[in-house]
């Protein structure tokens, strides 16, 4: 099983472009005091996330039936996005209205929803043969 998609690591690159726009906005909408449009980004920021999860996660099944496509993007967005989101306050670059207890409580929950897409990827993959759909071979 290939450990990374090349598509994968293309997700990976523009997830972490977007994460530090991400949080370069949110901490100067927060610095600014200007607390209503946060929610505008976070929602933008959600948007331009799944749009790009599902334009390379389209490119990988395109041209490698892998069946845990979906799992693999969603770990990598856990990953890539948690570590940003720890580097940014470990480098200082976070407002003073930011608090470091928010990110450790979304690793959390994302965590537990991980945790949980993972034991129903597990369920499901019973119905493959390393890593493919049982159709997909015998059609």
């Amino acid at each position: 099983m290939k450990l990374f998609t090349s598509n994968q690591l293309k997700f990976a690159g523009t997830l972490a472009l977007l994460t530090v726009a991400f949080r370069f906005g949110l901490s100067a909408l927060l610095d600014h005091k200007e607390f209503s449009p946060v929610w505008v980004i976070a929602v933008l920021y959600g948007v331009l996330i799944f749009i790009a999860g599902w334009i390379f996660g389209k490119k990988d099944h395109e041209s490698i039936p892998l069946y845990d496509i979906g799992f693999r993007f969603h770990l990598t967005t856990y990953i890539v996005y948690n570590i940003l989101s720890e580097l940014w306050f470990m480098l200082g670059f976070h407002s003073q209205y930011e608090n470091i207890k928010v990110i450790h409580l979304t690793v959390f929950i994302w965590g537990i929803c991980i945790v949980i897409h993972f034991i129903f990827f597990l369920i499901s993959r019973k119905d493959t043969i390393k890593g493919l759909e049982k159709s997909e071979i015998f059609e």
